[in-house]
């Protein structure tokens, strides 16, 4: 009761306050806001979520359709009962009508006995009480046939409207079965194509894999071109004749610079200078041979 009392007073209180902020439009206010809040919630619903829900309603359209088909089979029950009831009924009045036909010719026969199928004599008087007495019966029958013949027609009607019905309601079952299936179809579809287009590869296992591999072949190449560079490195002797051409053409490049003309004219005028120097160049010859 007091869990009551709180929602309640919560409640009043939450229609004063807004009715203080927002005057007289507190109320198209709160509609529209129950309508986004009631928006939103259906949107946030999945899709394949609600045709699940649609499916379960369907599949409840089943015992409805079979409850239909057993008050079609009773009725069809009754009314054969009925056609039956009719059909003896008027066998009844159609025997009952020649009786009192038969009944009133011996009255107009002026005969004083009228004689029965038992052999049995009745007198004029008797037979007026009979056939008055048939007479009144015969017509109470006409009426209660009259009555079954009206009742039969009503439910012949009832019967071909539950027909109709029924065949309406498992035209509009299979489509709505059809209908379901294809939205189903088209989500599948749509799922499909979001997963084709926005699949992200940057965090997938093979993003991963695609830069392991990137990674070892860089350390390949790094330890190919290492081993390419160690005989420069580390000094190595040359074991082909690049290296001595290298070193002819080198000493070729130093005569052409030093036998220049004005240090030729400088080493012939001191012959000294110039066993000093060619001693130098061929010290210098035998170091870059060694070398």
């Amino acid at each position: 009761m007091k869990i009551f009392k709180k929602i309640v007073v919560g409640t009043l209180g939450t229609v004063l306050v807004g009715g203080l902020l927002f005057g007289s439009n507190v109320v198209p206010y709160t509609q529209t806001a129950y309508q986004r809040l009631t928006d939103s919630a259906q949107d946030a619903v999945p899709i394949s979520f609600q045709i699940d829900a649609a499916k379960q309603q369907l599949a409840k359209i089943g015992p409805e359709v079979n409850n239909k088909y057993h008050q079609i089979a009773k009725e069809k029950v009754q009314v054969k009962r009925l056609e039956q009831q009719l059909a003896k009924q008027k066998s009844e009045l159609e025997k009952s009508r020649s009786e009192i036909l038969a009944l009133r010719q011996h009255l107009d026969s002026g005969k004083e006995f009228f004689v029965a199928t038992n052999s049995k004599a009745y007198t004029s008087e008797r037979v007026k009480e009979d056939l008055r007495h048939r007479f009144t019966l015969h017509r109470t029958a006409e009426q209660r046939l009259k009555t079954a013949e009206k009742t039969l027609a009503l439910r012949e009607s009832a019967l071909n409207n539950g027909f109709e019905s029924l065949e309406k309601a498992q035209a509009q079952q299979r489509e709505l079965q059809v209908k379901i299936e294809t939205l189903n179809a088209r989500n599948r579809m749509n799922d499909l194509v979001k997963t084709t287009t926005h699949y992200d590869f940057d965090d997938s296992q093979l993003a991963r894999t695609r830069t392991m591999v990137d990674d070892i072949s860089a350390r390949i190449e790094t330890e190919e071109e290492m081993l390419n560079m160690a005989p420069v490195a580390f000094g190595q002797i040359p074991v082909n004749d690049d290296a001595n051409g290298s070193a002819g053409n080198l000493l070729e490049e130093l005569d052409a610079y030093f036998n220049s003309s004005g240090d030729v004219e400088q080493v012939q005028d001191s012959p000294e200078s110039t066993g000093e120097e060619a001693e130098e160049v061929t010290n210098l010859k035998s170091e870059l041979v060694a070398s």
